[in-house]
């Protein structure tokens, strides 16, 4: 598995988690927590889905499949 895949895997599982607690940064004995903000988590989420396509797209020409991607021609 690709790290942009893995990182995928892991921010979604994140964000899943996330609607149930709605507090981004808390204090337990003293020590401060901070979550990474919801907007920036689905910033990073799209960054690597993008970087994951980007790989599918590369390993697929590779095995000779075809692209998703449409060529449009006027003869």
């Amino acid at each position: 598995m690709s790290h942009a895949k893995t990182m995928l895997d892991a921010i979604e599982a994140v964000l899943e988690g996330r609607i149930d607690s709605d507090v981004e940064q808390y204090q337990i004995a003293g020590r401060q927590i901070t979550k990474i903000p919801i907007l920036e988590l689905k910033k990073l989420r799209d960054d690597y889905r993008a970087e994951y396509k980007k790989e599918q797209k590369i390993e697929n020409i590779k095995l000779g499949k075809s692209s998703t991607q449409i060529m449009h021609a006027r003869f």
